[in-house]
């Protein structure tokens, strides 16, 4: 017998020597209060979304973001000749 089969024989060994009728009603609202956690703890691992959606979460915490329009009419104002890469090397130095 494995020591978790083990351990149910012995907690139910327990639960039938119990003779208060109170005590077996607190423990059956006890394990179904367990239970109930147990579950929503559950369908709460299964609501994680499996997409990676930056804006979404962004939105949901109530950010804006970036204006894009405003980027792109910033980048074309620059008029910047040199590639991106010569540009971006000149920051990293």
């Amino acid at each position: 017998m494995t020591l978790l089969a083990e351990k149910k024989m012995e907690f139910i060994r327990e639960v039938s020597g119990i003779e208060d009728e109170k005590t077996l009603e607190e423990l059956v609202a006890a394990y179904r209060q367990i239970i109930g956690e147990v579950k929503t703890n559950a369908k709460q691992v299964k609501s994680i979304r499996q997409k990676f959606d930056a804006d979404a979460i962004r939105r949901r915490r109530g950010q804006v973001g970036h204006d894009k329009a405003k980027i792109m009419r910033l980048i074309r104002e620059i008029d910047a000749q040199e590639p991106i890469e010569q540009l971006l090397a000149q920051l990293t130095k």
